[in-house]
């Protein structure tokens, strides 16, 4: 066939499946398939065996959501079959999610596994992200489906991220918060669970993505129901019912109106619940549902007997016994003979609920032979598919096991070579590493040294500090005391004149006095040795305040604890220093600090709102106060991390041990 007729006729293809797509988007799944079938006769005229896999995995979604779980199987496999034999790992992945889905279905889990985990190495083979999301998305329900939470939570959050990256309003991304909805929601997290469904919900809406706005919707009803919060419930199970009806699926709105009456049930108003229980009644019998017809009898039934009209309540039950015996429900059998026995006991018929009992007990040791019986069934089918996976892994061994010998010895005269090389570099790395760490030891010692004639500098500063403000205050500041009293006795025994003068003197007095005890203060402040380091800071931080020009925002938490003495002469040195920088170079109207004790650390926030600067243009002659800080937060072992940009202030955060001992 010429190309161009060849390109007619792939296009003809493409614009079948577009239209069979837009059946199904529509949820017109019938129509659908009538598209896929001529899609599929076109491609089979030209034998295009890959447009060929495609549609037989599209349609094969339509099967499975008519329930068609056989057909959906055999067409899932076929277009498999296709995409091996063409070594297509995309449409070889689209085809293992299909299958992994019906085995699911089936109860097959061991088989869903491997098809859902070999579909996310096919699309991790050919880098196609929106599919390794999709495999990962289906794996967590998987594993919601084993009820194992710890791996769907793992895959969940992969698979999240993994949308959220690419794309985080497309409905695949939407499908993943709603999924860790579902996952939080068995994990019994009830709060988390809503604001994933409420998320889920609202981008539905924005998007037009009416299917999952909706089943968000029946899942926030689902939580409200948990919550216990029935009146929600109903209202956000109703607010389902116009799409349903839209897209006339008979089937969930038997499922929502049981749910609606259920809820009205709790609340009392038991004329509503027969209402609903009806309408679930007539949507059940039109989707052909006997399972949900059977639900909606019993729901019925409940219903009377809570209005103790026993009369209907019997009959409702004698007919969902009647439906269920004839479709082999034997659990809504079970659940139908208990409250008939619950009934019976109730209007005082003793011997028919006696009756009733014995049958739910038989039905209850049916139910449990079926299930082994169909566990037995599963692990024959398990066998099976691993039989046949281990006999293709034979074949392709033995394929390889050829090649692998012819290659050995070539191989093994390499590792020798490649061996003596190694061990040749490795006596060369190791003398290189040993004279490395020897430089190392070196360099730490005389950091080490550095910072231990550092620290006994300040350890000197601060004692020399101690005994000049002692000397100070003790020495100058009681002679000048002691000289203005002087003073102060001789004014009264002078002339005028000598008397002014002697004022003048006694006020130089006075305040000499005065300034030799601020400097011993400021060089040693009372208020630290007695009351303590926050009193000390906050004595600083009130004389700022006072003087009008700042504004101070101040938060200190240390207890009652005191700290060892060098230490809070230490941090009060390094606040003393930063607020010195601040009011000297900043050019700051507000300054904020926060001290507080945590974790068995002393943590020290302060900022200003000054000029700010850049470290590394900063003349060394100015960058003596931000030594001294660093240098006492080395010496007390703690960190600091000190940030500043011109225009944008200055902000310090230190963080101290302080279980630190006396030094």
């Amino acid at each position: 066939m010429p190309v161009f007729a060849q390109n007619q006729k792939t296009q003809g293809i493409d614009t079948l499946i577009k239209t069979a797509n837009n059946f199904y988007n529509n949820y017109q799944y019938d129509s659908a398939i009538v598209y896929y079938n001529k899609a599929q006769e076109e491609a089979d005229k030209t034998s295009n065996d890959v447009k060929i896999s495609q549609i037989l995995s599209l349609k094969s979604r339509c099967f499975r959501h008519e329930n068609k779980n056989d057909l959906a199987y055999k067409s899932y496999f076929e277009a498999r079959k296709k995409a091996l034999k063409l070594k297509n790992d995309t449409l070889c992945a689209l085809a293992d999610i299909g299958l992994g889905h019906i085995y699911e279905r089936r109860g097959s889990l061991d088989s869903a596994s491997y098809f859902y985990q070999h579909a996310l190495t096919d699309y991790e083979n050919v880098h196609d992200s929106l599919g390794v999301g999709l495999a990962l998305l289906h794996l967590s329900m998987f594993y919601q489906t084993k009820i194992d939470y710890e791996k769907s939570l793992l895959y969940a959050l992969e698979s999240y991220r993994t949308y959220k990256k690419l794309n985080p309003n497309n409905e695949y991304y939407i499908w993943t918060v709603m999924n860790l909805g579902n996952i939080y929601e068995a994990l019994k997290e009830y709060d988390t669970a809503l604001s994933c469904y409420n998320q889920s919900y609202r981008l539905s809406v924005q998007k037009n993505y009416e299917s999952l706005a909706y089943q968000s919707t029946i899942n926030k009803a689902l939580i409200y129901y948990h919550n216990k919060d029935y009146e929600k419930a109903k209202d956000e199970f109703l607010k389902a019912v116009p799409f349903y009806k839209k897209i006339n699926d008979t089937e969930e709105l038997s499922i929502i109106y049981l749910n609606t009456a259920i809820m009205h049930q709790h609340l009392g108003n038991f004329e509503e619940a027969l209402k609903l229980s009806l309408k679930s009644l007539k949507y059940a019998r039109e989707a052909g549902g006997k399972e949900m017809e059977t639900k909606a009898l019993l729901t019925l039934a409940l219903t009377y007997k809570k209005k103790k009209d026993y009369e209907k309540a019997e009959k409702y039950y004698l007919e969902s016994i009647a439906l269920a015996e004839k479709a082999g429900l034997l659990k809504s059998l079970k659940t139908a003979y208990n409250n008939m026995a619950v009934l019976y006991k109730t209007t005082g018929k003793y011997k028919k609920g006696y009756e009733y009992l014995v049958k739910c007990s038989q039905v209850t040791d049916s139910i449990t032979d079926k299930e082994k019986i169909r566990a037995r069934e599963k692990y024959k089918a398990e066998y099976e598919l691993l039989h046949l996976q281990d006999q293709n892994r034979i074949n392709e061994l033995e394929k390889r096991r050829v090649t692998f010998q012819r290659n050995l010895t070539i191989v093994i005269g390499i590792l020798v070579i490649v061996l003596l090389l190694i061990i040749l570099v490795s006596f060369r790395m190791r003398a290189k590493k040993n004279r490395i760490i020897a430089e190392q030891k070196i360099q730490k010692l005389e950091d080490e040294k550095k910072l231990m004639a550092a620290q006994s500098i300040l350890v000197g500063q601060e004692k020399e500090r101690e005994r000049i403000a002692r000397e100070l205050h003790d020495g100058i500041g009681v002679l000048l005391s002691t000289a203005s009293i002087h003073f102060s006795s001789v004014e009264s025994k002078t002339d005028k004149e000598t008397s002014e003068m002697l004022k003048k003197a006694n006020k130089l007095l006075k305040d000499a006095s005065k300034e030799v005890r601020q400097i011993s203060h400021n060089m040693m402040p009372g208020v630290l040795s007695k009351f303590g380091l926050q009193e000390a800071i906050e004595d600083i931080f009130e004389d700022v305040e006072e003087a009008g020009d700042m504004k101070v925002e101040l938060d200190i938490a240390l207890g009652d604890e005191r700290l060892a003495e060098n230490t809070e002469i230490m941090i009060y040195r390094i606040v003393q220093e930063m607020l010195n920088n601040t009011l000297k170079h900043a050019q700051a109207s507000a300054i904020s600090m926060l001290l507080t004790k945590k974790d068995n650390n002393l943590i020290i926030e302060y900022k200003d709102n000054g000029i700010g600067f850049d470290e590394t243009k900063l003349p060394k002659n100015k960058n003596l106060g931000l030594l001294g800080i660093r240098t006492r937060v080395e010496y007390l072992g703690g960190t600091v991390d000190m940030k500043s940009e011109p225009g944008k202030g200055i902000s310090y955060k230190i963080i101290i041990p302080f279980n630190i001992k006396s030094v």
